[in-house]
């Protein structure tokens, strides 16, 4: 049984310790404030879905036999039937216990280590007490978290359905217990990121947690057999191949329709117009900028308009005293 555990729980006690390690690294070296939370950031990011990676590509190695196969173990049903007889049920139990883990971490850290802390720190009056004070609430990393568990979602949804389910309750219970340990046991962190900066890292890193996601997907969906065992496409030789055998069943004039949306006659009209409409709305965000300039500028002579009133003001004033 600890074996079967023993992957999650690792890089789960991973997620957790390295990032922390991450920050100290990042002081030692000696880089600006701004520097040190990029490449604790970066470094994060790297450690959490390379984590995740190496997982899943352990997992398809061992179905697919290394992509061989013709291996004694692979050629009778196209993966490995004696290690997973059940291969997609397997893939989502590993995501499902990245996710359960991930949860009991994050509850466990505020119970045993933030409120201990925050306790000690108030009631102790001793200098290493004082010295570390109370736990610093980082948002970049808590954003972090949540994409980490979002790509594991994504990663999982196609072989474990209620996955989304639980994950949206994860996050749930989430946001209350940062929030009263944000108010009750944090203190604001001592670096900040810029907020300009941050939306479009975090949107790339949670692109990037998409296409990590969508490998294992494509390779489930085009690659690997169906279990025989177990499933719905176990009578087909690729889960894809259940669009095709739906698409036959369809009325004549349906299946016509979807060859007009997969043909050119359709793409190339839909390419033009969206590309329209992406000229538009950067024409439309660079007049509203410029207005926005003016504005800022006609405010700034406002400003100082009024502030040399006032000053004239206060010089007649004076004289007429």
């Amino acid at each position: 049984l600890l074996v079967e555990y023993l992957p999650s729980i690792v890089i789960t006690a991973a997620n957790f310790l390295v990032p922390t390690l991450c920050e100290l690294l990042a002081q030692l070296e000696g880089y600006s404030p701004t520097t040190q939370v990029i490449l604790a950031l970066l470094r994060s990011v790297f450690l959490r879905f390379a984590s995740l990676g190496v997982l899943l590509f352990s997992l398809w190695s061992q179905i697919t036999c290394s992509g061989n196969t013709e291996t004694q173990e692979c050629q009778s049903c196209q993966y490995n039937y004696r290690l997973y007889q059940c291969w997609e049920t397997r893939v989502g139990q590993e995501m499902y216990k990245l996710t359960i883990f991930d949860f009991l971490t994050v509850i466990a850290v505020t119970l045993l280590v933030e409120f201990p802390r925050r306790m000690i720190v108030d009631h102790c009056s001793c200098k290493l007490a004082q010295w570390l004070g109370r736990q610093e609430f980082v948002v970049p990393q808590n954003v972090l978290s949540l994409v980490y568990g979002q790509t594991v979602v994504w990663a999982g949804a196609l072989f474990c359905p209620l996955l989304p389910l639980i994950n949206t309750v994860k996050f749930i219970i989430f946001f209350y217990c940062k929030k009263v340990t944000l108010f009750q046991n944090c203190r604001p962190a001592s670096r900040t990121f810029r907020s300009s900066s941050s939306n479009l890292f975090f949107l790339l890193v949670l692109l990037l947690g998409l296409v990590l996601a969508c490998v294992p997907l494509v390779f489930g969906l085009a690659a690997i057999h169906p279990s025989w065992a177990c499933g719905p496409f176990r009578s087909l030789p690729q889960m894809w191949a259940v669009v095709s055998v739906s698409n036959a069943s369809l009325p004549p004039s349906a299946q016509d329709f979807l060859r007009f949306l997969g043909s050119q006659a359709f793409a190339v009209p839909l390419f033009v117009i969206l590309c329209v409409a992406l000229c538009y709305v950067a024409a439309l965000a660079s007049v509203y900028g410029q207005s926005v300039s003016l504005l800022r500028a006609q405010m700034q002579l406002v400003s100082v308009n009024l502030s040399r009133g006032g000053a004239c003001k206060g010089l007649l004033l004076t004289s007429d005293l």
